[in-house]
């Protein structure tokens, strides 16, 4: 029994040009021949290889994560002490949602809350994307406990942590600058450390 013709395309290569689009245009703005054309694929092979819109939009946002934030939380998790681990953290986080080659904000934060709606799907992958970072960084602030301001605990400050994060990418979304930024983790870094 044949197994079919093999791809032609590479699958990651495909899916990154998917996540550009997705980031770029949202959801609903993106149509399948925006990711066709991107892509360099025709509908069957689309089809065949990722499912539908939706579930090539979830594929974007597997591989999103993926490809930007696991490294700045890797390097949160290996950091020698709180403050330095967030300073790194922040700063790997400005440069993916003001990077010039992608488009601005962070895709869960500026995309999943706005699509939401559209799907139990994409609300439940919102969901999972922020109980996934709320228990990371409740992690983070438990191992440095001794570091946090006295009266916040490890959960609060992981959930204020998050929050905070959203609330920068969806300001770069909106053309805020660097400094600003900058200025806004900064304050968040004063008041969640002793």
């Amino acid at each position: 029994m044949s197994k079919g013709r093999p791809r032609q395309f590479d699958t990651d290569s495909a899916l990154d040009e998917a996540m550009l689009v997705f980031w770029r245009l949202g959801y609903r703005g993106t149509s399948l021949d925006d990711l066709t054309e991107a892509m360099d694929i025709n509908r069957p092979s689309l089809y065949a290889a990722f499912g539908d819109k939706e579930k090539l939009f979830l594929a974007a946002i597997d591989r999103y994560r993926e490809k930007h934030l696991s490294d700045p939380i890797k390097k949160l998790l290996a950091a020698e002490n709180l403050q330095k681990g967030l300073a790194i953290f922040f700063n790997s986080m400005l440069s993916v949602i003001l990077n010039e080659d992608n488009p601005p904000g962070c895709m869960i934060a500026c995309l999943l809350s706005e699509e939401c709606c559209e799907s139990d799907v994409i609300r439940a992958k919102l969901a999972d994307s922020i109980n996934s970072a709320d228990a990371v960084f409740t992690l983070v602030f438990k191992k440095n406990k001794d570091q946090l301001s006295s009266g916040l605990s490890p959960e609060a400050a992981g959930k204020l942590m998050i929050t905070t994060l959203h609330g920068i990418s969806i300001r770069a979304r909106s053309g805020a600058v660097k400094k600003e930024l900058q200025g806004i983790a900064q304050s968040f870094m004063k008041l969640v450390l002793r």
